[in-house]
């Protein structure tokens, strides 16, 4: 990891010792070319030593997502419930975050293009509805809207794969857009976490036309993390596991801590 600075390091080991410490709180399967631009400094654009990430359970309310046999519950359900762990693994360590859902609510239209309006985020208006589901690309406006107003130094959507008449893959995946202005610091962290989790990881630089409408809108430093494949015996016996769970919320926390404060602000 990279020399941190006198400063940073003063300012994370205030927030360790404070208590009660203030904290607030998508699409499968892709292919692409790695990127080999020259690594940038994340632009903190808070100016207030917070770090801020913005956690997506991918899919939710009439999107079940993935659905099979061997998984305990919907994609949808495990998605939340591992993304609930990874808020408080990441409040722990000082780091404030943002919930695009909490699987019972999510912004209406109205309030999406509003926010959208006042931060300045271009949108296609017929795409932005009041039904039932959350789409990623209500999501992608929603989280560009706040990364405009709030300020968001990561935004992470949490997934399941699947694939039919295949239940030998089992992998993660970590895909980001290519063309994301952070693109070569996103890299370093599925390379990080990648190592951490499994040197198996299938790392996806995406280009535009195969990127993750929520990974591709808005500047902010975006990443979609597949958890595993919900149609494989070990993966899905990992996501029913509590202990799994958490064990990937800590490791997960810990690797997006020590990539924040790798860079200078």
């Amino acid at each position: 990891m990279k020399t941190i600075c006198k400063l940073l390091s003063l300012v994370l080991s205030v927030l360790l010792l404070m208590t009660g410490c203030r904290v607030i709180e998508s699409d499968i399967d892709g292919n692409g070319d790695t990127t080999d631009a020259a690594a940038e400094a994340i632009v903190y654009p808070k100016g207030d030593g917070r770090m801020v990430v913005c956690l997506d359970a991918g899919h939710g309310f009439r999107d079940i997502g993935c659905d099979t046999d061997l998984l305990l519950g919907t994609e949808a359900e495990v998605n939340l419930a591992v993304t609930l762990l990874v808020k408080d693994a990441l409040e722990k360590k000082g780091i404030e975050v943002i919930l695009t859902h909490d699987g019972k609510t999510y912004p209406s239209a109205e309030k999406i293009k509003s926010l959208a309006d006042g931060a300045g985020v271009e949108y296609i208006a017929e795409d932005i509805i009041e039904n039932d589901v959350f789409s990623a690309y209500e999501r992608g406006i929603y989280t560009s809207a706040i990364a405009e107003k709030e300020g968001i130094d990561l935004f992470i959507s949490l997934h399941v794969n699947s694939i039919e008449n295949n239940p030998e893959i089992s992998r993660y995946e970590i895909d980001y857009y290519k063309g994301n202005p952070y693109a070569a610091a996103l890299g370093e962290l599925a390379e990080a976490l990648s190592g951490r989790l499994d040197n198996e990881t299938a790392i996806y630089a995406d280009p535009l036309e195969e990127a993750f409408l929520v990974t591709k809108t808005g500047t902010h430093p975006s990443v979609l993390i597949e958890m595993g494949y919900a149609t494989n015996e070990r993966d899905s016996a990992n996501l029913n596991s509590e202990i799994w769970r958490k064990n990937f919320a800590n490791t997960l926390a810990e690797c997006v801590l020590e990539w924040l404060l790798a860079f200078e602000k």
